[in-house]
């Protein structure tokens, strides 16, 4: 008998695949990197510092070592056939085991893929190569950090490592051949790391996002032998053959993410990597590396301050640049099971990093708040309700003192209940009450246009069983229901004050479409008289224009 196969049946295995592919997490950390990364003593001797400025999660640290001489040099260009001793991060080590963070815990130890002048073939180049990826294992996993960040980035002569073209044995050896040394060296690699950090989180830059194209190329192997990542994948397929329990890749999206100015863009790179970066490994890794693969999101700060006509610009789409940060960093969160990262260059978070005279607060406007709305929406309202300004309460009748005597809704506002829903809806004496309801609501509606950034807030008490919400939809400007997918439920947070009240409170952005914001008391999953929800205290104000720039 033919069957036919509906839409559901065809999603239902494709989704399937998916969700047991991605982690359930609670948002993604916040991390800072960049041309300031400390260095570990710099780490220890200005962390307070940065995490009073109470924005990130965790940042970027480039290691050093300490010679026989006493100079101090860098040992992020792990990719170089130079011996290095343990004993040489003795200092780097007793700085960052000194160090305590309390906010600053997500942060990852710099291992760079430069000089890259080592020879896949190079048995003796490797040997050091290996060394210099045990060692910085163990001094992230001693220092207490994260993982490594590990970035393929030809930055330097003779930005080869892991172009098939540039290796000096290509005379030698086709690009079969290479490969498969790339993968053993992969090998080698992850052993050594294992044995020191089995645990650990390898945060990259970029892995395989810049290559996405060549899976559409028609031949990935052909592509592969002219890209400068070509040996790439097979580097990492040697990460996979000798794969530790707790290890974790995350990709960081980086030239994409620099560029991405709206939440599809986001969202695309998010379900697009998510599906087929797994194309890249070999077929018996891909599952297994799927289950350890997290999507990281990237954020270039100076795209959104720099010129118009500059090659790297964000346009703020009418609105201010840190308006159009708050946005798209805000969009970055919601797409990323991984890392969130903020790479900047024209100024500085960290003392003495880069030298930049400037701080990033100092040369980005309005930077901090916006870090602020996207990472807490909610807090970021609740600053606005606690500012010392006027503030004009778009929605009338907002205290609930005008009722008529004995209404079952404030002057101004509406009901409605589902049709199995039963309650008893009354307004007395400044509040509303809702009791033995399904689900009912008390709401109004404002105007308001696509953009505007709005702060809500609503005071709620509950007693018995049944939740208590604020609740908020969309009309178009002549009061038809829009912009579904926008729809949203918010709950309180934080204590009771010593009346059992609790405070609601949201940042709202209305979407396309919208001409109305319908705000909305609502109550659910009440059974019984005994069940009631009282609201108090309704506030809609726009969010002004120099707070989101301060």
């Amino acid at each position: 008998m033919r069957r036919e196969l509906t839409p559901v049946k065809i999603l239902k295995p494709l989704l399937l695949l998916f969700l047991r592919v991605l982690p359930l997490c609670a948002a993604p950390p916040l991390i800072v990197t960049g041309w300031d990364s400390p260095t570990p003593g710099q780490f220890r001797q200005h962390l307070s510092e940065f995490e009073k400025v109470g924005l990130f999660d965790g940042t970027t640290i480039a290691p050093t070592r300490r010679l026989t001489d006493g100079a101090v040099v860098s040992a992020k260009d792990a990719f170089s056939r130079e011996p290095w001793q343990w004993e040489e991060f003795a200092s780097a080590l007793a700085d960052l085991q000194a160090t305590k963070p309390t906010t600053c815990r997500e942060t990852f130890l710099m291992l760079y893929a430069n000089p890259g002048d080592v020879d896949w073939f190079d048995d003796a180049g490797w040997r050091e190569v290996v060394n210099h990826w045990r060692l910085l294992a163990r001094l992230a996993k001693q220092g207490g950090l994260r993982g490594l960040l590990y970035d393929a980035e030809p930055y330097t002569k003779p930005h080869s490592q892991f172009r098939y073209g540039a290796q000096a044995g290509r005379e030698k050896h086709d690009f079969a051949e290479y490969r498969a040394k790339a993968r053993a060296r992969g090998g080698e690699v992850m052993r050594a790391v294992a044995e020191e950090f089995p645990e650990v989180k390898i945060f990259c830059y970029r892995l395989f996002s810049d290559m996405l194209p060549m899976l559409d190329s028609g031949d990935l192997t052909r592509a592969l032998e002219a890209d400068t990542y070509g040996l790439q994948p097979s580097f990492v397929d040697g990460w996979m053959d000798a794969l530790p329990p707790g290890l974790t890749i995350i990709e960081g999206t980086e030239d994409i993410g620099y560029r991405a100015n709206s939440p599809a863009e986001y969202n695309a790179a998010f379900t697009r990597q998510r599906l087929r970066l797994p194309e890249f490994v070999a077929p018996e890794h891909r599952e297994k590396f799927a289950q350890r693969l997290r999507i990281g999101q990237s954020l270039y700060l100076d795209a959104h301050i720099n010129p118009p006509g500059d090659a790297w610009h964000i346009d703020s789409t009418g609105s201010t640049p840190a308006a159009r940060l708050a946005a798209n960093l805000a969009s970055a969160l919601a797409a990323s099971d991984g890392i969130v990262w903020l790479y900047g260059e024209q100024a500085r978070w960290w003392e003495g990093g880069n030298n930049k005279s400037k701080t990033w607060v100092e040369q980005f406007p309005g930077i901090a708040q916006a870090v602020r709305r996207a990472k807490d929406p909610a807090a970021f309202a609740r600053s606005i309700f606690a500012a010392k300004t006027p503030r004009k309460n778009l929605l009338s009748n907002g205290e609930f003192t005008k009722a008529h005597a004995q209404g079952e809704a404030p002057d101004g506002w509406f009901t409605w209940q589902e049709d199995q829903s039963h309650g008893v809806i009354t307004c007395a004496d400044g509040r509303i009450s809702i009791s033995s309801a399904g689900e009912a609501v008390v709401g109004i509606k404002a105007k308001t246009k696509p953009g505007t950034l709005l702060a809500a807030r609503l005071r709620v008490k509950s007693t018995g069983r049944g939740q208590g919400a604020l609740a908020i939809g969309w009309n178009t400007s002549d009061g038809k229901w829009t912009a579904h997918a926008h729809n949203a439920r918010f709950f309180p947070t934080g204590p009771a004050d010593a009346d059992d009240w609790r405070e609601i409170t949201a940042l709202i952005e209305g979407p396309s479409g919208a001409g109305q914001i319908v705000f909305m008391a609502s109550a659910t999953a009440q059974l019984t008289a005994s069940d009631r929800c009282e609201f108090d205290d309704a506030e809609l104000v726009a969010v002004p224009a120099d707070v989101e720039a301060k």
